[in-house]
């Protein structure tokens, strides 16, 4: 091929090649990004159900209500059925230890340590505010702080 043919096919052909290449290129940028907005949307309303879930729980307890620990699983059961598909791997870990926690006591409340139940919920948590792009600076070790509003002796149960 002559190279006075060639040098004007290759200056319309290169500049279109790298506009399609870039439009591909941003046209799967924004998709990502359109999805993980869509999922970090459905993330914010499933933790939020799960800090919910938590402070009734702490507030039915300070009120003297009796909370039925088979209603407890049933209800973290579902939301762990909400989640599972939406979480990091960071939460769905925590959450796991939890339930192992939970197993470990074998439903029976006596054998909870409140120290543990609270460190392995405040994990739980502190992994939802990492997910969500929140600090968690000054929030204590994997966020125990978070409970020291709800309990009245936080400070001489967590030392």
């Amino acid at each position: 091929m002559n190279l006075k043919i060639l040098i004007p096919i290759l200056t319309i052909f290169l500049p279109l090649l790298g506009a399609l290449v870039g439009y591909i290129i941003r046209h799967n940028l924004d998709k990502k990004k359109e999805l993980a907005s869509e999922i970090n949307k459905e993330r914010r309303e499933l933790y939020q159900q799960f800090v919910n879930l938590i402070i009734d729980i702490f507030s039915s307890i300070k009120t003297g209500e009796q909370f039925v620990d088979k209603d407890l699983i049933n209800k973290l059961f579902g939301f762990y059925k909400k989640y599972v598909l939406f979480a990091s791997p960071g939460v769905i870990n925590a959450y796991s230890d939890y339930f192992q926690f939970l197993y470990a006591a074998q439903g029976n409340s006596e054998n909870v340590e409140p120290k543990k139940h609270i460190y392995t919920l405040s994990k739980i948590m502190y992994e939802m505010r990492k997910d969500l792009g929140l600090k968690n600076r000054k929030l204590g070790d994997n966020g125990i702080n978070l409970f020291r509003a709800m309990l009245t002796d936080f400070d001489k149960m967590m030392k």
